[in-house]
């Protein structure tokens, strides 16, 4: 396969590059990429099993952070008491 994807580089004119991929992945992940370079850039990702592995952890990796670091809902109310237990840890140091 690495055969073939070096062969479509040098002689399809336009073929993307590994680091092309790189460079287009945040515009081809938030869908800005025009119709050409996204054909051109899933045209690479069918041929290169880098850049597959390389897209997938990106993909993961934003995903995993909505889902981990999503704000949490605000707390209505400290309890008095919790503060006041906070406050008086503090000051007897």
């Amino acid at each position: 396969m690495l055969k073939i994807k070096r062969l479509m580089q040098k002689h399809v004119p336009g073929m993307m590059t590994c680091e092309a991929v790189d460079e287009f992945l945040y515009d081809y992940h938030e869908g800005n990429l025009s119709y050409f370079e996204s054909v051109k850039f899933k045209l690479h990702l069918s041929m290169c099993k880098e850049c597959q592995a390389y897209v997938l952890g990106y993909k993961n990796t934003i995903r995993t952070s909505q889902e981990n670091f999503i704000t949490p809902e605000p707390i209505e109310k400290i309890p008095e008491e919790l503060i006041q237990a906070i406050l008086d840890i503090r000051t007897d140091k």
